[in-house]
């Protein structure tokens, strides 16, 4: 049995160029004893379908189904897979992104030396579609400093942690209840369950904003989602009124404009 299992979801908006360099950054992980599941949710483009099932590296497991379910209930559908066999640990990974040579290994041998840390996340660049550098975004490293930034936005980068396979027994697996967000619950679920947090301070991650990111997160429908999923977070973890005030504002802040989302989304951080 290998030691780590990496789940990541593909869905058609997914370019295939992307794809292949995300995929290509966990094939060349420095830490090689892991076994991949990738989930095509729904249909793909052509393009990216004929790339991953060309793919022959022993390590890949991908499955396809024509419906798109949504990232939740994707990542949930291959958890179902890989929890039953023992991995000790899963690692995310999204298909736009690119995780550096060491993630794997500075991750695991960070979980080794920390027994009761259950779920670690990294530092990350932010890369524009180009692959140009847009923020070095680095994130807080002790389980008391995440739950400090958590009573404001989140506290992990999704796509860079590594859980312990017991996180699940303590905090369960992805809502499916919310509109996004899914990963923001998932942590107040952790913390609520005494889940331990961390960061590794080492940038072992590229996460790409492609031209659509600030878009996606902006308008009436995003700034509502944003004030309940924060407001459920501050009921969970009894974080006062004050929280809720913060979230009223993180979610009129998604109703400005682009140009300012983008150095509110730098300065704010």
């Amino acid at each position: 049995m290998k030691k780590i299992a990496v789940i990541m979801s593909v869905y058609v908006n997914d370019h295939v160029e992307f794809t292949q360099k995300a995929v290509e950054s966990i094939l060349q992980q420095t830490y090689s004893d892991f076994d991949y599941y990738i989930l095509a949710d729904g249909r793909l483009d052509t393009a990216t379908e004929v790339y991953l099932t060309s793919l022959t590296d022993s390590r890949i497991h991908f499955t396809q189904r024509n419906e798109n379910k949504g990232l939740a209930r994707s990542l949930n559908e291959l958890l179902a897979i890989v929890l039953p066999q023992g991995y000790e640990y899963i690692a995310r990974m999204d298909a736009d992104d690119i995780s550096l040579p060491e993630r794997f290994e500075k991750q695991v041998e960070f979980m080794e030396t920390h027994p009761t840390i259950d779920c670690v996340g990294t530092a990350a660049i932010e890369i524009r579609s180009d692959g140009s550098t847009f923020y070095h975004k680095s994130m807080p490293l002790t389980h008391e400093e995440c739950l400090n930034l958590f009573r404001t936005r989140d506290c992990l980068i999704h796509p860079t942690v590594m859980f312990r396979n017991t996180y699940f027994d303590k905090a369960g697996l992805y809502p499916e209840d919310t509109y996004f967000a899914e990963d923001t619950i998932m942590w107040s679920n952790g913390f609520a369950n005494g889940c331990q947090f961390a960061n590794l301070p080492d940038f072992l991650f590229r996460f790409r904003l492609d031209e659509h990111f600030f878009d996606r997160r902006r308008g009436w429908k995003h700034a509502k989602s944003i004030i309940q999923v924060r407001k459920r977070v501050n009921k969970q973890l009894h974080l006062g009124w004050l929280a809720n005030l913060r979230a009223y504002a993180y979610g009129i802040a998604k109703l400005m404009p682009q140009s300012i989302l983008q150095k509110l989304y730098k300065l704010l951080r």
